[in-house]
């Protein structure tokens, strides 16, 4: 195992972004001094090689492409170390740019909504993913009176 922390983040750099918060761990997991820990992180930040916006941007894109909702995002941000300004910044862009009922009614397309276990399923689905209660509300409404995305009434 070689001895260089620089050698050893540059590696890990090589394989996939990491935060700040990421490299830290992974360091003093391989127990570097704390000193040659902060000379490495404040070089590789200032090379741009350490760039927590852009793993955040990376994380939300794929959550976004899961259809994955606000609260398993943040939990992702979270478990990746993304700092909490940062946090709230990234979380409140991708509010106001996502259509969350349009990504729920993709979803909506995996249940069986026409069953009213299939549509329970469907809204915990969204619950646990963190979608707007609004958005909820509306789509479970739908479901309830047996409206579909055509336009036509179950009776």
């Amino acid at each position: 195992m070689p001895s260089d922390p620089k050698f050893q983040a540059m590696r890990w750099l090589a394989q996939r972004n990491l935060t700040v918060w990421e490299m830290r761990v992974r360091l003093e997991a391989q127990n570097f001094s704390p000193e040659s820990i902060g000379t490495v992180l404040d070089e590789l930040d200032r090379l741009g090689y350490l760039n927590d916006r852009a793993v955040a941007d990376q994380i939300v894109r794929k959550s976004l492409t899961r259809r994955e909702g606000p609260q398993r995002i943040v939990s992702r941000l979270r478990q990746r170390g993304v700092p909490p300004d940062l946090r709230d910044t990234v979380l409140n862009e991708v509010m106001a740019q996502v259509d969350w009922l349009e990504i729920a009614e993709l979803v909506r397309q995996r249940y069986d909504i026409g069953s009213p276990r299939g549509r329970a399923r469907f809204i915990r689905h969204l619950a646990r993913e963190g979608f707007p209660v609004g958005v909820i509300q509306q789509l479970a409404d739908d479901g309830e009176r047996g409206d579909h995305a055509d336009g036509v009434k179950d009776y």
